[in-house]
C-alpha cells in the first residue's frame, strides 16, 4: 500500500513554485520533492498542511494504492 498524490499537477497548474510551496508549509524542498515524487510517505501534518495551503480536501490531494 503507498500513498500517492497530485501535488505536482496541482502546484504547476496554479503556477506555484516547489520551494515556495515548501516555505509556505513549513518544509524543506528537499522533503516537498520526496513526497511529490512517491520517494517518501507524508505524515499527516504534512498531508494537512498541503490541502490547506491548496484550500481542498486531503481526498483531493492524496490517495492509497493498493
Amino acid at each position: 500500500m503507498a500513498v500517492v498524490n497530485n501535488i505536482k499537477e496541482i502546484r504547476e497548474q496554479r503556477g506555484i513554485y516547489q520551494d515556495d510551496l515548501a516555505a509556505a508549509i513549513g518544509y524543506s524542498t528537499k522533503t516537498v520533492g520526496r513526497i511529490e515524487r512517491g520517494d517518501s510517505t507524508p505524515s499527516a501534518e504534512f498531508m494537512l498542511r498541503i490541502s490547506k495551503y491548496f484550500n481542498m480536501l486531503v481526498e483531493d490531494v492524496f490517495h492509497v494504492e493498493d
